[in-house]
This record gives structure tokens, sequence and C-alpha cells, in this order.
């Protein structure tokens, strides 16, 4: 069941005092670039590359964007319905998260207010619905959302089943434990139990992992915060960047340099909504272009994680 569904319209762009995941009286400001529409003509868009569940390249799985994509059916009705709908986090600190006035915010935030502004020609046209790790693609292809922006790695097999956008972030999957523990990684876990989000790509890493690790799979990836204070898991397992903002609420921990998987992000749509996921490329590339990325970024990883540029875009054509 869904935990929380919402409406957030001009609050989203408001000063947050505190966080609710953080410690009192720490304040962010969510990132909003001015981006300019993106304009095309009239010509229309070829489908997405096919995936299979074994090969693909998931660094160049969709569409260059093309003219015409502006008029395409899924984007369309976007517009007639002058909101952009999209599934996000609420518990990932730094990517997608509920600041103390109510309000989603985090680089995966910042992103989804850019398409609204290009799509709508207002930041603050979106309707946030949190949903669940399990819950991304489901509500994808029952149309709930428009788009997942939450931290969604590019897998072959979840391109069987959704659509996405060009890469819009690298992320490395490693390890939190707590300091003075002497991991080094997985293979000094066997036996020990290892949390991570249920239908996440770092469940089926732990379970394959040669030391023997113990998955244990939650909902949310603060529920895996409180049973590694709780000494009931030895490690979570996950992106480094939601790594990053679990690590910041508690100075007992840290997360481990090593890093066991690269996780490619990309904008989740319907499957079969090419014109939705050209446009967004179009948008991506605007983004980055004009220095929406980098502020971003630099507003909430490079204390974290260190210099970073956006990745370079390729497509299936």
């Amino acid at each position: 069941m869904r935990r929380i569904s919402m409406v957030l319209g001009a609050t989203a762009l408001a000063l947050a005092t505190a966080s609710a995941c953080s410690s009192p009286g720490a304040g962010f400001t969510s990132v909003q670039p001015s981006l300019p529409a993106v304009v095309f003509g009239a010509t229309a868009p070829p489908a997405s590359q096919a995936a299979s569940s074994g090969s693909c390249n998931v660094n160049a799985s969709s569409a260059r964007p093309y003219a015409g994509d502006d008029a395409g059916s899924d984007v369309a009705a976007i517009k007639a319905r002058h909101s952009l709908i999209v599934g996000v986090a609420a518990d990932q600190y730094l990517t997608g998260y509920l600041g103390a006035d109510g309000a989603e915010q985090g680089f995966d935030i910042d992103l989804a207010h850019a398409i609204a502004q290009s799509l709508l020609g207002d930041p603050n046209a979106v309707r946030f619905v949190v949903i669940s790790t399990a819950e991304r693609i489901p509500d994808l292809q029952q149309h709930i959302v428009d788009m997942v922006i939450d931290t969604m790695t590019i897998t072959c097999d979840r391109l069987t089943k959704v659509g996405y956008s060009a890469v819009y972030y690298e992320a490395s999957q490693k390890l939190l434990v707590e300091k003075g523990t002497k991991y080094n990684g997985l293979a000094d876990l066997g036996g020990k139990n290892v949390c991570a989000q249920t239908g996440s790509t770092s469940i089926s890493l732990i379970q394959k992992a040669a030391s023997k690790p113990v998955a244990i799979q939650v909902t949310d990836i603060s529920d895996c915060l409180v049973l590694l204070e709780e000494n009931k898991v030895s490690g979570i397992s996950t992106d480094d960047t939601i790594l990053a903002g679990l690590a910041k609420q508690d100075p007992n921990l840290e997360v481990l340099p090593a890093a066991l998987e690269t996780e490619p992000y990309g904008i989740a749509v319907a499957h079969g909504a090419t014109d939705l996921e050209a446009y967004v490329n179009g948008v991506l590339a605007h983004y980055e272009a004009d220095g929406g990325w980098a502020a971003s970024y630099a507003h909430w990883f490079v204390g974290s994680l260190g210099a970073a540029n956006p990745p370079s875009a390729q497509y299936s054509n």
C-alpha cells in the first residue's frame, strides 16, 4: 500500500530551515535553474530500442531528441492536464526527501522541476507521488505517474518493462558500515546481515556475493538505517548518493570507498512513451548545458562525493 501521496505546489521552491531526515537546524534550498522551453518541429520520433533481459546498452537505451517530440500523444496529455505527475522518494536525504515545510527536496527533485518548467512553463506544475522502490515499475505500467525520478538504475531487465531517458547521473553502489568495524567490502560480510530495499539492484548484488552475506529486504532505505543503528544488520548496500545522505545523519557511520557496481540513473517512463522519453532527453541536454545540473550537484553532493560532471549523453540512434 502506498504510504503517502501528495500535491506540492509553490512550496517546492521554499527555503527549508530544517530537514525531516537530518539534525535540527540544517537548512537547504532546492535549486531551481531557469530553463528555456524545448522547442521542436514536426518530425515524428522513432520507436525506442528494444531491450532484452540478457543484453542491451544501458548507457544508450533511448532515442536522441527529435523535432516533433513536443507534439506526441504522451507529452500532449501532460500539457492538457497542466500538471506533471512524478514518482519520487520521500526518505532519501539529498536525492529526494521531505523538508520541514513538507516540500520535496533533493537532486532528483530539482530535475523534476526543470522538466515541468520546460513542459508547462512553470517549475511548480508538478504533483509528486511518493512511491517505494518496488512500486516504481507497476506505477508506470498502470499510468499512475508520468515518470519516475528516484535514483532509478537503468538495467536490461527493467528496459523490457519501462522506457528510460539518457543517463543523468552515474552512481556507484557501495556499503555503509559503522566506523571502526574494519570491513572493506562484501567479502568481509559473509554470513552477516546486509540491508537493502526490496526491488533494488542492491539485493541481487548481495545475493550473488561469493562470501554469502544475508540480504535483508526493507521497503524504505530509512528502515535500513534504523536496523544498522540497532546492530541488527552489519551494513547497508545501495548507491553512493543515498549512502551519503545516510552518513550525514549519523556521524558514527562511514561509506566504504570500494565501488561494488556502477549504477547509471535514468528517468523512467511508461514503456512505449517514446515521445516523452525523447522530450526528456532534450530537457536533460539543456539542463546539463546551461549549468542547471552542475548547480544542483554542487548544492547537494559536492561536499560528500566530491566534484563531478554530468555524464556524456548517448542515444540508441
